[in-house]
Formats: structure tokens, C-alpha cells, sequence
């Protein structure tokens, strides 16, 4: 998008008088320049915008290749933002989980997904991001569990799926072949032409292959 026109559409996010107008339109402006998108929340951030302003600065950092420092800042606004509502909050965490899984930061990854799930207990996603962040840190039990429970709650085919494979990977490192088997067939019927359950899958029947010499 040119220059001009970026420029033009940040003055006209600045203008808003509505606080949540301005969010979603701040929100919108990281797909099209995250560094411009930046400036405008820290600009609005010092004018009191609140924990919106500092949700925008912070998701603008994560795309600028900042996610550590962007996920500690969502992480603190999510803690700070007693007058939003528990929905807002649990995005928040979730959205500070994935941007500590971008950094490498497991440990902390798993903290802001299980925070999350104090304001939204039934989140399947939040609890895919706690197996994944387990996986990460090798806790193949607890991944396997927080999956099972993502599973009970999953509500689209996509996040069944993405649950089936994280508990079939759980399952392969704790050496359950044969149910890890049967959960990537599951995600595979599911989302057939997915490469990481397809890859997942040549995994563990080689595994199996091995094990049975």
C-alpha cells in the first residue's frame, strides 16, 4: 500500500472518538504496516488509551519481529486490564502464549495459555497453546492431557484436528504407538491434506516399524 495512503488511514485511526472503534481499526492497521501501526498505539497509549492502546502496541511488536518483548507487554496489559471483559483478557493470554511460542519461551508460554483459561475455562484453543507449550518443554504427559481436554471442547473440524495431532505427538514421545496411530488417523480423516499430520504420521508408523523389527 503506498506511503501516502498509510499515512492518510493512520491519521484517520487517530481521529476516532471511539475507544473501540479505534482498537479494531489500530488492530487492523498491523496487517498493513506494523511500524506505522506501532507509532500510532504508542502515540494513543500516552494519550490514555489505556490496556487497548498497549493491546495494539504490543501485537505490533510481535509482527515486527519483537514477539519476546511484545508477549511480555500483552502479558502485562492482559493482568492490567481489570475493565475489560473476561473474553478480551483470555485473547490477550492466548495471543501472549503464541507470541512467547514464536520467541522460544515455552515456560512462559504455558503460564499466559493456563492464565487464560482463569477467564475462559472451556477455550479449546488456550488449551491446544498449553500442549503445545508442554511438547516444547518435554512434558509429553501433560501435553497429552491438555489435548484430551481441548478435545472435549473443540467446537470446529480445524481445531479438532490441530488437538488430535498434539495429543498424537504426546502420544508418540511417550511411546503409546498404537494410539498415537489411531489419533493422527482421526486428525488425518479430519484434515486429510494437512502435511504436519501427514508427517506426523510417517513418524509414528516408522516408529512402529522399528519397535516391531
Amino acid at each position: 500500500m503506498p506511503t501516502l495512503v498509510l499515512a492518510a488511514l493512520a491519521l484517520q485511526v487517530a481521529a476516532m472518538d471511539d475507544p473501540a472503534q479505534r482498537h479494531e481499526a489500530c488492530l487492523a492497521l498491523i496487517g498493513q504496516n506494523a511500524e506505522l501501526a506501532y507509532e500510532e498505539a504508542l502515540a494513543w497509549r500516552h494519550q490514555g488509551g489505556g490496556w487497548p492502546s498497549e493491546h495494539c502496541v504490543s501485537l505490533a511488536l510481535i509482527a515486527l519481529d519483537q514477539a519476546e518483548a511484545g508477549a511480555s507487554r500483552l502479558r502485562a496489559a492482559a493482568e492490567g486490564a481489570v475493565s475489560a471483559t473476561d473474553a478480551s483478557r483470555a485473547i490477550m493470554f492466548g495471543q501472549a502464549g503464541n507470541g512467547f511460542l514464536l520467541a522460544e519461551a515455552p515456560q512462559d508460554a504455558r503460564a499466559a495459555f493456563e492464565r487464560g483459561l482463569d477467564f475462559a475455562p472451556g477455550d479449546s484453543g488456550l488449551k491446544r497453546g498449553v500442549a503445545q507449550a508442554a511438547l516444547a518443554l518435554s512434558d509429553a504427559g501433560a501435553a497429552e492431557s491438555a489435548a484430551s481436554d481441548a478435545l472435549q471442547t473443540a467446537s470446529a473440524d480445524a481445531g479438532r484436528a490441530e488437538a488430535l495431532r498434539l495429543r498424537a505427538e504426546a502420544r508418540l514421545a511417550l511411546g503409546a504407538l498404537d494410539s498415537a496411530l489411531s489419533d493422527a488417523e482421526a486428525a488425518r480423516a479430519v484434515q486429510p491434506d494437512n502435511i504436519d499430520i501427514l508427517l506426523l504420521r510417517g513418524r509414528i508408523k516408522e516408529a512402529i516399524r522399528q519397535q516391531q523389527g
